[in-house]
């Protein structure tokens, strides 16, 4: 009897390893390839830049050469001249993205409700609507710089206009607002369309039958739904505005006041055509904007994170009670 169960106990063991075994390659498998690009890709590159941040970085080769300290993080803050580019640059890449933002969400949310009704042909326009999206960014900005052109851009010729669109600082940002808002919507439309088809629509039923209206039933059926995929949104989307830099270097390259064009990357990236020590202060400024955007999201998060209602809720119903 003895043996009989420790032959069950050490097939159930093997069995036990043997399947621990199938189970952990197949995370290898399916984990591996990721895990080995984000520690490429994004580990290895994010302690170099730390290194960098904090070395006398030359260029010449791949590691830094001399360990500074914190000197460069100093003259970010303290040299009037970086202190003034740098943080004058984040100061316009925020003013931009407190504008283009809160549009980058509302419109495609706007959108995708028209779509959510599903009027006639309602799949062509959703996917003319997300078509910008997939377009490279260059060749639509050379389309739009093209289009807008002061000479021979036919929204000119077309609406009889002697606007040169990119020769000041103000048409320059709007015209690169609207590239941003052209070819950013399609993303937060798809997102948000998968949201309005997930909120139950026992939901509308319910509020219809006690008296809401479209409004109504909007704020306080429609918004709690999608609360996740406005947040994901909301999130992303910021991120990726304060780290704009490829449409300002397309449509504003020859914008004349080139200081007011320049997003907090682009500033960055000129630091990297200076002297030597560029290298250092590139590393310490983009260090200093990744801490800024994972501030703002915290803020973010705080910010919309679900409440619990407490006893709110009960003594608003005594309160009403009593009253009636």
């Amino acid at each position: 009897m003895d043996r009989e169960t420790s032959l069950i106990e050490y097939a159930s063991g093997v069995s036990r390893r043997r399947r621990l075994l199938q189970d952990g390659w197949s995370v290898v498998a399916f984990l591996g390839p990721f895990a080995l690009c984000f520690a490429l890709f994004f580990i290895f590159p994010l302690a170099l830049g730390i290194g960098m941040s904090m070395s006398g970085f030359d260029g010449k080769g791949m590691f830094p050469s001399s360990f500074v300290g914190f000197d460069n993080f100093a003259a970010v803050f303290t040299n009037p001249v970086l202190r003034a580019d740098f943080w004058g640059a984040v100061g316009t890449t925020i003013k931009f993205a407190l504008v283009i933002v809160p549009l980058s969400i509302l419109i495609p949310l706007g959108l995708a409700l028209l779509i959510n009704m599903k009027p006639p042909l309602y799949k062509f326009f959703r996917a003319c609507i997300y078509l910008p999206g997939i377009f490279p960014l260059t060749a639509t900005g050379l389309i739009l710089l093209k289009m807008f052109d002061y000479q021979s851009g036919w929204i000119n010729s077309f609406f009889g206009l002697s606007v040169d669109w990119f020769a000041s600082p103000t048409t320059a940002w709007f015209m690169i607002g609207l590239f941003c808002l052209w070819c950013g919507i399609g993303g937060n439309f798809i997102i948000l369309c998968a949201g309005l088809q997930n909120v139950p629509k026992s939901l509308y039923e319910a509020a219809g039958a006690d008296g809401a209206g479209p409004w109504r039933r909007f704020l306080h059926v429609t918004l709690p739904g999608i609360k996740d995929q406005l947040f994901l949104c909301l999130f992303t989307t910021f991120t990726g505005y304060m780290n704009l830099y490829g449409q300002v270097y397309i449509l504003a390259s020859n914008t004349p006041d080139q200081d007011a064009m320049k997003s907090a990357v682009y500033r960055i990236q000129d630091m990297l055509l200076g002297s030597s020590k560029g290298y250092g202060y590139a590393a310490a400024m983009g260090i200093c904007l990744g801490v800024i955007i994972i501030g703002i999201s915290i803020v973010q998060f705080v910010c919309t994170k679900e409440r619990k209602g407490g006893n709110r809720h009960a003594s608003g119903y005594m309160a009403w009670k009593e009253r009636r």
